[in-house]
């Protein structure tokens, strides 16, 4: 121990005395190590962290799911849910949970609170506590008793001063009276860290229908199941039960109905799978290829980072030959030698650390603001113990991997000769890839390993760009859109019974009735261009329900699945002119298309191919269900483009039918949906929406505008994700650019500096100020012709890991494989020069005095 102290405290001073050196070397590893301590503190954080539950493997999200459905798909229903909680042996609870939002009006007035309706049983599944009181009981889940509500610890602190005699106090909730019950405990939160406060779930029950009744209508609804496996029991093992218990539940009646509303012949049972997912994976597994990739880039920042100070230590031990020869010629042996040397690579390289952990403390605290999106989880990371020690750790790994080769190399020194040596700078000729062959390799290392950076980088901004450039099929300029939220309106587990279905849709029907007048006034105002109202709205929300089609005169198919599907949507005839859709065929409907005029529908053109081919279209009449039944027929008057609504990389766009707000029972539609409205202005959107608010506010006093945003800031949002890929990966692309170009540049100064004798004698024989640069900058273009080489191979090999995240661009793109390589040789070239210009500026006279 007294022996590594006197070593380190050698190297603090070797390495204080060499001032330059070593700033640079820290600044570098300070970049390679930061980039990967933060890159590592989001992976923590975010993959490898349990969830803040006692045994959190154990927790799993349980539905079911097409077999070949997404992940966004695993629900389960109303109707299989409490089946598999009667039936399946694999769990030890079974809970379904809602996220959503709360109107709580205390003394200060009305406010929104973000929260959740939960199971009971949610809480015994995570192994939770109360703070004060209880948590809910079975019967609470009921209708009628379900008046409860339980508040978070933060809430209780903040709104009520942590006043213990909040339990059975009274607050006012969606105008409703609920009963607290408890305060949960410091540190809990389900399902997000916002979440305020907690109500009991109501499900409502499933309710076959009557085979003999002309209504056939089924209410089923969707819920986000969350299961803990007893111990022993394996995800797949709980899938299989799962699996079985779902296909016996499918009986011939059940299967039926279920054709009938998917499309598929009666008898026909649907492909369903059983899906039992850890919660951590369900979570963030969707972000685990993004943040590989990403590991992957810092990695080989690190990586270039490593050959570069490894590159300095080995110009720097040219100048230490002579030093550490005494050193070997007054005792010292081999291993003393090499463990002094990487003693003090690893003292720089913790030196590096320090600075790269103080820099990414900084970046993982704005980390949440930097990345686009909700991603969960991401509020988790930060520097921790765990991170600590992985920058220890790998602090110390770095120091020996970059300090291995230097070490190793003057530790076995030709004593001799070196002692003989008159000088290092009059001997080997100016042959850069002969007499410094580890350096050259090293920076013909640095230089691929920054081309396939750049490639990626490449890659991922043509990938940006495409997106930017897609048709979108509208025209997001100057229109502000909203999401109306109307409390009177939505889900609610009472609202499914007859009785109040029936009385949602009358509140839906008097609510759209009153907005589309409110519009049409806001029409009058001479900075708008046009207003619309509809059930679905360009990358906010679909919309509309999914319906089957029938052709006039075509005999119905024998199969249903046969028959055309597309998804319904209710819009305004201003709707068209507010995202200005371009009409393809045909015309738009009108307001003197209204309720007492022939039924008129307008298509899209994937509708249009899908159901017509080349024929034509305008003119045809179909039935649909959905609005009106399948007795009433409906005419296409026109055909516009396709629209894409769920985001821009979807290549394909669905089949759609446009039907007038003016013509549709549209009640139902919009009954648990309030409408979209959408304004395009002549001017700044943005000066309407006090107009536009108050339109809505007319239409209903407690009615809101939820999600205000312009379509091009919408846009803009639905590319964040991709923008933040290619903005990431360039900047560390551009620094492997600057440390390669570095490398090359150090290498060649060093080794004019070490020739300076050798280029005073040829400058003193004639040699013209253009030899000495061509000189210099064909050894640097040799060292970036063989890196370029050698980076293409692997950027080729490597580039397929990107291809989940390109869209409209290959993994072999030439223009990228052109471009990239281009980019990176005029750096190098430019990094060559500079230590060739340096070079013609030498002295004859003064570079034969130095002998």
């Amino acid at each position: 121990m007294d022996a590594l102290l006197r070593d380190v405290r050698h190297s603090v001073r070797t390495l204080a005395g060499q001032r330059t050196f070593t700033l640079t070397a820290l600044a570098t590893l300070a970049l390679g190590l930061g980039a990967n301590t933060a890159m590592f503190g989001i992976v923590h954080g975010m993959l490898l962290r349990p969830l803040p539950y006692p045994d959190p493997d154990a927790i799993v999200r349980v539905g079911e799911a097409p077999r070949e459905g997404a992940r966004s798909s695993v629900f389960l229903n109303n109707r299989t849910m409490p089946r598999i909680q009667e039936e399946a042996e694999s769990f030890e609870h079974l809970a379904a949970y809602g996220a959503g939002t709360f109107e709580w009006t205390g003394p200060e007035g009305a406010e929104t609170l973000s929260g959740a309706r939960v199971s009971p049983s949610l809480f015994p599944l995570l192994r939770a506590t109360p703070h004060l009181g209880r948590f809910f009981t079975e019967e609470e889940a009921r209708m009628g008793a379900d008046r409860v509500v339980l508040l978070s610890h933060g809430i209780w602190i903040r709104r009520f001063g942590s006043d213990p005699d909040v339990v059975g106090s009274v607050l006012d909730i969606n105008d409703n009276p609920h009963t607290v019950v408890g305060v949960a405990a410091a540190g809990f939160h389900f399902p997000t860290p916002e979440a305020e406060i907690w109500t009991p779930y109501v499900i409502p029950p499933f309710t076959p229908p009557d085979p003999q009744a002309e209504a056939r209508m089924i209410i089923m609804i969707s819920v986000t199941a969350l299961g803990r496996l007893r111990p022993d029991v394996s995800p797949e093992q709980a899938a299989t039960e799962v699996r079985t218990i779902l296909q016996r539940g499918y009986d011939d009646f059940a299967r039926g109905v279920r054709a009938g509303a998917g499309g598929r012949a009666q008898g026909d049972p649907p492909e369903i799978d059983a899906r039992v997912i850890p919660l951590r994976e369900e979570m963030v597994g969707e972000y685990r290829p993004a943040l590989l990739a990403l590991t992957a880039a810092t990695g080989l920042v690190l990586l270039i980072a490593c050959i570069n100070v490894a590159g300095l230590l080995l110009a720097r031990g040219v100048t230490r030959r002579r030093a550490l020869a005494v050193c070997v010629a007054l005792g010292a042996g081999r291993a003393r030698i090499l463990r002094q040397l990487l003693t003090e690579s690893v003292v720089l390289s913790l030196g590096g650390g320090a600075l790269g952990l103080a820099a990414a403390a900084l970046v993982l605290r704005v980390v949440p603001a930097l990345v686009p999106g909700n991603v969960a989880r991401l509020d988790e990371v930060g520097t921790d113990g765990v991170v600590l020690a992985f920058t220890l750790g790998l602090s110390v790994l770095v120091g020996l991997a970059f300090g291995a080769v230097p070490a190793f190399q003057w530790s076995r020194l030709p004593l001799v000769r070196v002692l003989n040596e008159g000088s290092a700078q009059s001997t080997g000729g100016f042959r850069l890839l002969r007499s410094s062959r580890t350096r050259a390799a090293l920076a013909t290392a640095q230089v691929a390993l920054a081309l396939v950076l750049l490639i990626g980088a490449g890659l991922l901004l043509r990938s940006f760009v495409g997106l930017l450039t897609i048709d979108r099929g509208y025209d997001p300029a100057n229109v502000i859109a909203a999401h109306t939220r109307n409390p009177d309106l939505g889900f609610r587990p009472g609202n499914m019974t007859p009785d109040a279905m029936a009385e949602l849709n009358a509140a839906s029907q008097r609510f759209q009735e009153a907005l589309l007048e409110g519009m049409d006034r806001l029409a009058r105002l001479p900075e708008v261009a046009a207003v619309g109202v509809s059930s679905g709205l360009p990358l906010a929300a679909p919309g509309g329900m999914t319906t089957t089609v029938r052709v006039d005169g075509r005999p119905p198919p024998a199969d249903r699945s046969e028959l055309p599907r597309a998804r319904l949507r209710v819009a305004s005839p201003g709707y068209f002119d507010v995202l200005r859709l371009r009409l393809r065929d045909g015309r738009l409907y009108t307001r003197l298309d209204g309720a007492g005029g022939p039924r008129v529908v307008v298509v899209n053109e994937t509708f249009a191919r899908e159901t017509f081919g080349g024929a034509p279209v305008v003119g045809q009449r179909l039935r649909f269900g959905g609005v009106g039944g399948e007795q009433e027929s409906w005419e296409v008057i026109g055909v516009v483009a396709d629209i894409r609504y769920s985001g821009l990389a979807v290549t394909e766009s669905p089949a759609e039918l446009f039907v007038s707000t003016h013509q549709a029972q549209f009640a139902q539609t919009f009954a648990f949906a309030p409408p979209f409205v959408a304004v395009r202005t002549a001017g700044d959107p943005l000066a309407v929406i006090p107009f536009l608010a108050e339109a809505v506010t007319e239409a209903h006093p407690r009615a809101t505008l939820d999600n205000v945003m312009t379509m091009e800031a919408r846009l803009s949002a639905a590319i964040a994700q991709p923008r933040f890929y290619a903005g990431f990966v360039g900047f560390f692309a551009a620094l492997a650019l600057f440390l390669a170009a570095f490398g090359v540049y150090a290498l060649l100064s060093y080794t004019v500096a070490q020739r300076r004798r050798e280029i005073g004698v040829r400058m003193a024989l004639g040699a013209q100020r253009g030899n000495i640069v061509g000189l210099v900058v064909r050894q640097g273009a040799a060292l970036v012709a063989a890196g370029a080489v050698a980076g293409l191979l692997a950027a080729t090999a490597s580039s397929r890991v990107l291809e989940s995240f390109l869209y409209g661009v290959t993994t072999d793109d030439r223009l990228t494989f052109v471009a990239a390589p281009l980019v990176l040789v005029a750096v190098a070239i430019f990094a060559c020069w500079l230590p060739a210009r340096r070079a013609t500026r030498i002295d004859p006279m003064d570079a034969l005095r130095v002998e």
